[in-house]
């Protein structure tokens, strides 16, 4: 491990960091929040000071990096720039007085997972609801490939750091340079953000058409709302928001093609077939009992559900919603059907397309797996019959299925053991008015507990955001126990970057000579 490489990229993304806080510094002096400016100010001194001095410490040392510093880079840059970016809402007077909290806010939002740990949004300032929006737009596209795009004498490097931070099996090179790949995936995100940002902007506001165009095409969710997108209760709304986070949870290379006049490759891509179709097979399935079920949200709101057009609606935002793992919200789908919340749940582990700006295990690998699963029930049959594995009529080598496959078991693994650790810590922890007068939990309470340690790892690990329970839709991560936030903090750094990057740096071995 060339340590001298890594401190010095690290250096380098850090003083990009306090760059790019010149932004919402520029929206607290456009809307007179000069309460904000000292925060901004020390926070942009401390990132440009520390990345500067880390840089020049080690200036000429970042040349012929291999794969063990590209994904130290990557899986250490994130918890560092984390750490860094959380200083705006620790320092500001009217931010997040815990500084684990804004850690978490942060973490949630350079992953794009959208968990919060607020209870009134609206009461932050417009300078921080930009910068926390502004977390999900530089982690949706990664802030490392933003690097890999500006600074080409990264070289060999900066395809090492690309493959550990691009999601999905593969990194396809659009370009010759890796740099040149990367500047078109940037591309391709800013293009598709200001156009939604256009047609958001008369039914919002600039402001929040722009704030929550970074978060859907970052599939983050964060909204400037208490009630996210609920509370504008406008159906054009959420039909441009379904629609623009349909192509965020779709691979940017079919994106970028179609653009430059290739054509419309999305039809003949089986991946993208694939999360079509189960994109459709659930708004259908979920409005089927949307319109003719009884639960409890339906009572709640009949008027809400009261025609198969509104059932359309609800039901094509929230499929959208949590297959792209975006995270947005306009029903509580914790009071849905039960088939419903199913359903849900399967699409948060599917999540989006490998290339896209989704979380979960992606459709590749489920579409993989599938395909595994029918083969090797064909050599049940047929044992000493050869039958290789197409997808798109492209045999799929042996390295990759059993890479696929090993990333499914780790991710499986991950997520009980996760599960497990937080119903402990849960249960240790009982709410006010829990325990029973003899000092005994109710059963009801422990139902609870399981319901929210479960969805609060599905949450997290898929980059989500809302699970179900105590963190569902309508909640918030708020009163999940400091050793919980670390933990899910955690989680969320492995799902966006897909638990190898992480686990390599925790790896004895990526350390030695």
């Amino acid at each position: 491990m060339r340590k001298r490489a890594l401190i010095s990229i690290l250096g380098i993304l850090v003083m990009i960091l306090g760059g790019t806080l010149v932004f919402p510094l520029l929206v607290a002096l456009i809307y007179g929040s000069k309460e904000e400016l000292p925060a901004f100010i020390w926070s942009i001194a401390i990132c440009l000071g520390v990345g500067s001095t880390a840089f020049l410490s080690c200036r000429g040392s970042h040349t012929n990096m291999g794969s063990r510093e590209g994904f130290a880079i990557v899986g250490l840059g994130w918890a560092v720039l984390s750490a860094f970016a959380a200083l705006p809402f620790y320092l500001s007077p009217n931010g997040i007085p815990s500084y684990l909290d804004a850690y978490f806010e942060t973490m949630s939002g350079f992953t794009t997972t959208g968990a919060s740990i607020l209870s009134d949004i609206e009461a932050l300032p417009k300078s921080l609801l930009f910068w926390r929006s502004l977390t999900h737009w530089l982690g949706g596209m990664g802030i490392v490939v933003l690097t890999v795009a500006i600074l080409p004498f990264l070289g060999a490097g900066g395809y090492q750091m690309l493959r550990a931070e691009v999601p999905g099996p593969t990194a396809d090179k659009l370009a010759p340079r890796i740099a040149q790949t990367a500047m078109i995936l940037w591309l391709v995100y800013f293009v598709l953000t200001a156009i939604e940002t256009i047609l958001l902007w008369p039914a919002m506001g600039f402001f929040d058409a722009a704030c929550h165009s970074f978060a859907t095409l970052a599939t983050g969710g964060f909204s400037t709302k208490n009630a996210s997108l609920a509370q504008y209760d406008s159906a054009y709304i959420d039909a441009v928001v379904t629609v623009f986070m349909f192509l965020a949870g779709a691979n940017f290379v079919l994106h970028y093609r179609a653009m430059i006049g290739k054509g419309l490759l999305h039809p003949r891509d089986s991946e993208f077939r694939f999360y079509f179709v189960i994109v459709i097979f659930a708004i259908v399935l979920i409005t089927v009992f949307l319109f003719w079920g009884d639960y409890p949200d339906r009572d709640l709101n009949p008027e809400k559900y009261s025609s198969i057009g509104q059932c359309i609606r609800y039901s094509s935002f929230q499929v959208l919603g949590v297959v792209s793992t975006t995270g947005f919200v306009t029903a509580d789908f914790d009071r849905w059907p039960n088939v419903c919340r199913v359903m849900l749940i399967a699409l948060m582990v599917f999540g989006g397309c490998a290339g896209s700006t989704g979380g979960g295990v992606k459709c590749i690998r489920v579409l993989l797996l599938f395909k595994y699963g029918v083969r090797e029930i064909k050599r049940l049959v047929r044992p000493h019959a050869v039958i290789p594995l197409k997808i798109g009529g492209h045999v799929i080598e042996r390295e990759v299925i059993a890479r696929v496959m090993g990333y499914l078991a780790l991710y499986l693994v991950v997520f009980f053991i996760a599960v497990f650790f937080m119903a402990m810590i849960l249960g240790a922890n009982p709410a006010d008015g829990d325990l029973h007068p003899g000092g005994s939990r109710s059963l009801e309470t422990e139902n609870s507990a399981l319901l929210t340690s479960f969805g609060s790892v599905l949450g997290t690990l898929g980059n989500i955001g809302p699970g179900l329970g105590g963190v569902g839709p309508v909640e918030n991560y708020y009163d999940i126990p400091p050793l919980g936030k670390v933990l899910l903090i955690f989680l969320m750094l492995l799902g966006r970057l897909e638990i190898y990057a992480v686990l390599v740096v925790l790896v004895p071995l990526t350390w030695r000579k």
